[in-house]
This record gives C-alpha cells, structure tokens and sequence, in this order.
C-alpha cells in the first residue's frame, strides 16, 4: 500500500458540499399552463438530483452507505425467453447510470445551467427522493440480495450452477466487475488507464474464479492504492474498510463480506464521479453563468418551434401587466425602466399570496421552484404584519386603560367639601366670606376647556382616534402611581417611572415589538408542516396575548381573529398587511434593478449571492424587517432581470400571432427599448 505521505494529490478532487433533503416550506404550488410534450424538456430519468441547499456539517457521501442505486434498465431481463423470472443482474452504479455526470452532459444540462445562476453551492447528490427513490433502493437491495444468493450457490456447486444461468452466461459477479472496470476507466487519467486494463481484467478474474485461484486480497490492494491517488481524502477510511471486507471474505470464505466489500467499492466509485461531476460545476460556473442568456434561447427558440412552449399565452400575461394596479407606486419608476418594471410589476403580481389562483406563464418552467418559495415567503411576511399589527392594536388599549386607571382624581368627595368649608356663623344673619369667589378663579389658565387640560385625541397604529390623558410635569417628577405594566394591586413606582403617554411609549414599544417578534419567529421554526400558519395559530395567538396585560380570559376571543386574518386574502387586515409590506419592498427593489440592468450575469449571480453578514456576525433585530424585505427583493430582482433577458425578446416584445421568422422577431424585439 503506497505511503500516504508519497500520494500523488495532483488530482485529487474537492469535496463537494452535503446533500440534506430539507421539507417544502408552505404557500401551495404553482398553476403552470400545460403545453404538450413539456416532458420533453428534461426527458432524462435522473439518478443523480441537484441540491440547492447548503450543509456545513460536512461533503458529500462521506462514509459507507446501504443506499444503492439502479440504473434504468435494471429490472430489464438478459434473455426473453425468462424475461418475467430472471433476477436483475445489472448492478445499481454502472457507467451508463453515471454518464449523466459526464461534462459534456452538464453543459448541456438546461435546467443545471439555469439553476447554477442562483446557488453558489449547487451540487449533485444521489436522486433518493420520494417514492422513485424508494423503489431504486430497493431494487438496489434486491440485486445484492441476489448476488449473495447466487455466490453460495456457485461455491456450493459449480457446475450445477453455470448449467442453470441464461444462454449469455450473465450473472451478478461478472456483471459487477464489469461495471466496476467501466467505472474506473472514466475516473483515471490515460496514464492509469493500461494498469486498470492489465490487472483488471474481468475475463482473466472470472476464469480464476473459476479455477479457485483468484487472489481478492492482492485485488484489493492494487485498488486501495489506485483510488487513494486519485479520490478525496476524506475517502480514505471507506475505501480501507472496502479492502478488509474484501480481504477478510476472501480469506474466510464469507459471502456477506465479499458482497459487501463490492458494495462499498461501488459507493467509492460512485462518490468520486460526484466528487468530479460538483469540482467540474465549481470551476464551469462563470463560463456557464456568463453564456446564460446566449444558451437558454437558444434552447427555447427549437421548442418554440417545435411547439414545445407556448408564446402566445406569455405575450397575453405580460400585456395585461399594464393594466394591472400599481402594487409598486413609485414615482418615476415607469420612465426610467420602462417595459423592464412593467414586467417587474407583473412578476411580483404573481407571486403573491392573494393571485394563487393566477395562471403561471410557461415561460417560467425553470423558476417554479422559486416561485414557489418566494409566494411562501410573501405569506409569511404578510402574516406576520398581521400578528404585529394585531399585537400594537392590542399593547395601545392595554396601555391606554392602564393611563386612565392611574390618572389621579381630583374631584373632591364628600367629607372634603364639608370639611373644607369654614363653618357657619351661629348668627345666621352673617353671611360666609369664604364662599365668595376670587380673582384666581378666573385666572387664563382656567379659560381652558376640561377636556384640553386632561388630554387629547390621538390616533392610534390602526387609524382610529384614542384618548390619551396628559400628565403634568409634577406628577412625572414624583408619581405614586401604578406601573404600566403592574397590575392596579402592585406596588408604587420608583420616581423615574412615569406614566405612558403619546410621547413616552415610542422606543419602550419598539422594543416590546421587536421581542415580540423575534418570539414569534421562534415559534415559527419548530414547524415543517406545510400549514404552519393554520397549525401554529392558537400558539402565536397565545404569545401575543402574553406580551400584553390583556387577561388570558380572552384568548379563545384573540384567537379566533387571528385565525380568521391569517392567510386570509379577502380580510381587510390582510390586505392592509399586504399593502404595508409591499410599500416597504417597492423602493429596496427598484434600486436593484437599477442596479442589475447594467450588469452582466455574472456580476448579478455575484452581487445577489454574495452573504450580506460575516459568519457567526448576528444581525440586529430592529433590522430584521428590513433584512427579510431587502432579501425577497434580491430574489425577485435577479430571478426577473435574468428571466426578461432570456424572453423579453423571444415572447413578452413579439407577437406570436405574426407571421415571422423566429429568429427575425428576436432580434427586432432586442433592439426595441
């Protein structure tokens, strides 16, 4: 075994990032138009699947893995006449099912080179989702369930067993082997490639198995020290943990160690092409990006003309965009950009929550998935709008009554204008000098309306007129009072509370508010469940209530209004919220596109991901908002701009009812402004 310190890392290759499978946040699919044969847009049946997400627990498959793959063929029989009864015998990992790793596949790859402008950790993983890959896995399980039983039978009795194989003679062992030499041949580099034909050569193995003379363990080796110089490191331990199953099976005559000694080699193999396959997008990524425009219409001008997408309904979508009502009032903003915020105007149309039911043009096939997302994270901006504005309704009349309950009443009682009145003379004929009034009672500062001393009408955040009592400056010096977020019972304030007021709530409120919603955020992330909001309403109702001095006695009450605005699109509250989020995303996103339009792809690939924060570096909440709002923008910009380039004019600036030549139309609809 070569000496780990001696290897040649020349081409070793980068470990590619991990590959979770995270759940589907809520906001509901996508209505697309359905155009004939779309299907043939991705006709490949995927074995490997591209993951967006990022991991930074660790790269790619990185240990053994019971999870296998089958190719499309592998329930395909090696002879018609036993078609229905003979066991697959085409191994899970081959270098046909790989193939679509290759580079000249990736390049091709519409759908990879579209979604490579929007993730800088783009990368493939193993296609095991849903029940396709339930069903690869188990067919992957089935083969080497199938090898296991077809090795004890060739050790137990030969002959017997090559008597009873199909007329080709195929069966798992040499099926596997091949593959394996298949596999190793695209993975070396030519100067490997003569050792790899020498010592691995499936026909010269098969006969020594034959023969009882194969050496697996001197197999296995001359392997180790092939793949460690040209595998990541990271790799290491899986492929020494291949050679002792090999080893050990061979030695001991093991069948369940051999099979899985070949199973691991495969998961090798096939973790390495990844390997090559994401260090590959690592380095075409500004090529690809840069040449994205040029490619995708190129591409979709052949199904254009073949029929394959439908023009005429993306012409009509955007057409109608100017009469859509201006969400995005800015003023200006119609001039400067023209026909680009026009389109700009119908895309955010269309990924709000409240147009769901909006047909989705075809052109849009390659972003549904992020217009999925985006339409899902509107909502819950919107929702949240909802909670806080119910949360500040709310705060304002519990301290509104908590002002009035510590107003101090100066009305005298009783005993006191008994008391306070000198008494009356024994002789009645003596009038009382005190009842008479004096020059201080009709001084100016009583010419004052009552009403005007006490306090004043202000409106409060949701527009309607609440009164606020004014608190003299003495009272502020030195109150007795309650404090505002006592209980009437409690005991007496220090001297430097003071009593709230229109003047003194503003930053105690902000606060308040910006706790409240950092709870409720909180609250938020223990869900995965695609109705959160419906699900998670009685909690978010509670917390709100909780923030408050409101009596939990009315909280079936609270929550019943909240769950009734929640998601809601024909409440008023929720159209309201909607209103307020998008005044706030208007100006945040009209200054990007002002900033894309002159950019190239891959200066916007790089100013739209690149992270706005240092690692570990925690974002203040008060700007929380601010930084969701100028997130979604970011999105829609660079999802927008991208996409205005590739169709503006191959269908929104052409009429597809127009006899013309494609290619003509396209480039008169470029030169138009």
């Amino acid at each position: 075994m070569a000496d780990a310190s001696k290897r040649d890392r020349s081409n070793s290759i980068a470990t590619p990032n991990g590959h979770p499978s995270p759940p589907n946040n809520d906001g509901g699919a996508l209505r697309t138009q359905q155009v004939a044969d779309t299907q043939n847009i991705e006709s490949m049946d995927s074995q490997y699947g591209l993951d967006p997400h990022k991991n930074k627990s660790g790269g790619g498959i990185s240990g053994p893995r019971n999870h296998n793959f089958n190719s499309n063929t592998a329930d395909r029989s090696v002879s018609s006449s036993t078609r229905e009864h003979s066991p697959a015998v085409e191994p899970p990992v081959t270098k046909t099912t790989l193939s679509e790793l290759d580079v000249n596949k990736i390049v091709n790859n519409p759908k990879l080179r579209h979604d490579i402008n929007f993730d800088p950790d783009l990368h493939f993983r193993p296609n095991l989702d849903g029940e396709k890959g339930r069903r690869k896995t188990q067919r992957a399980n089935d083969f080497w369930n199938t090898m296991k039983a077809q090795l004890r039978s060739y050790i137990m009795n030969r002959d017997q067993f090559e008597k009873e194989l199909p007329i080709d003679g195929e069966w798992c062992l040499p099926s596997t082997l091949k593959a394996i030499r298949g596999i190793l041949e695209t993975l070396v580099p030519q100067r490997d490639r003569a050792s790899v034909e020498d010592t691995f050569n499936v026909d010269l193995l098969m006969q020594q198995f034959r023969k009882g003379v194969a050496d697996l363990e001197k197999l296995a080796l001359w392997l180790s020290q092939l793949l460690k110089c040209h595998c990541a490191p990271m790799r290491d331990n899986w492929v020494d943990e291949m050679v002792t199953q090999l080893s050990n099976g061979d030695r001991n005559g093991d069948v369940q160690l051999l099979v899985a000694g070949m199973q691991n080699l495969l998961g090798v193999l096939e973790a390495m092409k990844l390997d090559v396959a994401n260090h590959q997008i690592r380095c075409l990524r500004p090529l690809l990006i840069e040449d994205t425009v040029h490619f995708e219409q190129k591409f979709f001008m052949k199904k254009i003309a073949l029929g394959r997408v439908d023009i005429a309904g993306a012409h009509a979508w955007f057409r109608r965009a100017s009469s859509l009502p201006d969400i995005l009032s800015i003023e200006g903003t119609a001039h400067t950009q023209g026909n680009t915020w026009d389109f700009i105007k119908a895309l955010v149309h269309l990924i709000l929550p409240s147009r769901s039911s909006e047909m989705v043009p075809h052109t849009f096939l390659f972003d549904e998935e992020r217009l999925i997302k985006l339409r899902s994270d509107m909502l819950d901006l919107i929702n949240l709008e909802i909670c806080m504005y119910l949360f500040r309704n709310l705060d304002a009349q519990c301290r509104l009554q908590e002002s009035l309950n510590s107003i101090p009443d100066d009305t005298p009682t009783t005993s006191s204008l008994v008391t306070s009145r000198p008494a009356s003379p024994t002789n009645d004929s003596i009038l009382s000098l005190a009842t008479l009034p004096e020059t201080r009672h009709f001084s100016d500062s009583r010419t004052k309306h009552l009403s005007q001393e006490r306090g004043q009408f202000i409106r409060d955040p949701g527009g309607r007129q609440v009164w606020v009592p004014r608190v003299k400056e003495s009272h502020i010096v030195s109150s007795a009072t309650s404090s505002p977020r006592s209980s009437p019972s409690s005991t007496a304030s220090t001297p430097d509370t003071s009593p709230p007021t229109a003047f003194s709530l503003s930053q105690s409120f902000t606060d308040s508010a910006s706790q409240v919603r950092t709870s409720l955020l909180d609250i938020l992330s223990s869900s995965t469940t695609n109705d959160k909001w419906v699900a998670l309403a009685p909690a978010l109702g509670l917390q709100i209530l909780r923030s408050t001095t409101t009596p939990l006695s009315h909280l079936p009450q609270f929550e019943s209004h909240l769950a009734f605005h929640l998601s809601n699109s024909r409440s008023r509250v929720y159209q309201d919220a909607e209103a307020r989020v998008l005044s706030q995303l208007a100006p945040s996103l009209l200054k990007l596109i002002e900033t894309y339009t002159p950019l190239t792809s891959l200066q916007i690939f790089e100013g739209a991901t690149t992270p706005r924060t240092l690692p570990g570096t925690a974002v203040p909440q008060i700007n929380g908002v601010k930084e969701e709002i100028t997130e979604i923008a970011t999105r829609i910009a660079h999802i927008g701009i991208l996409h205005w380039r590739v169709w503006a004019p191959l269908a929104y600036l052409v009429d597809p009812d127009v006899e013309e030549d494609p290619e003509a139309q396209s480039e008169r609809a470029k030169n138009k402004p």
